[in-house]
């Protein structure tokens, strides 16, 4: 399937950090969801559950950018969602509508799930005021620039990262 260009650097940006084992980025207009719908099994409980029921379903033109992570179990992966979690945090900081959540399915359906369907969801809330999805886009590749321009600039922290030295006072 061919993905905007916007999409797949996107996806191509969190694939280069270690211990990503895979990336899926896809727009979800929630403007039609309501807070009922969050109940019911599918994609919908991969939706932000806490954020759409405090606007009570999304809000006029919303979409939202929803890219799904899946890392290994390497040091690698350890420290790029260290590195995305902060990523995330920086963003928010700044006035945008973004969150980083994990989500896993029950550790036993029909056979143990436990310790293989964690994954993490970058999501980030845009109102659109195109009928392409240009504002959508256009805050895609943002975020495909930023995290490989960030990615770039703290190279040297993921080839020399700090040792954990169990002081969780000092986190």
């Amino acid at each position: 399937m061919d993905l905007p260009p916007q999409v797949q650097n996107l996806i191509d940006a969190i694939s280069s950090l270690p211990g990503v084992a895979g990336c899926f980025c896809t727009p979800q207009p929630l403007d039609e969801i309501d807070v009922d719908m969050l109940s019911l099994p599918g994609d919908f409980g991969s939706l932000p559950q806490a954020a759409l029921i405090r606007t009570q379903g999304g809000r006029g033109d919303e979409v939202l950018i929803q890219t799904e992570v899946i890392f290994d179990r390497s040091p690698g992966a350890w420290l790029s969602l260290e590195f995305l979690a902060w990523w995330v945090r920086d963003w928010g900081r700044s006035g945008r509508e973004i969150q980083m959540r994990p989500m896993a399915l029950p550790p036993q359906g029909y056979e143990i799930q436990l310790g293989r369907t964690l994954k993490f969801f970058i999501e980030y809330f845009v109102i659109e005021t195109e009928n392409d999805y240009g504002d959508t886009l256009k805050v895609v590749q943002e975020m495909a620039d930023s995290i490989a321009e960030n990615f770039k600039s703290y190279q040297e922290c993921f080839e020399n990262p700090a040792e954990f030295t169990g002081d969780i006072e000092s986190i």
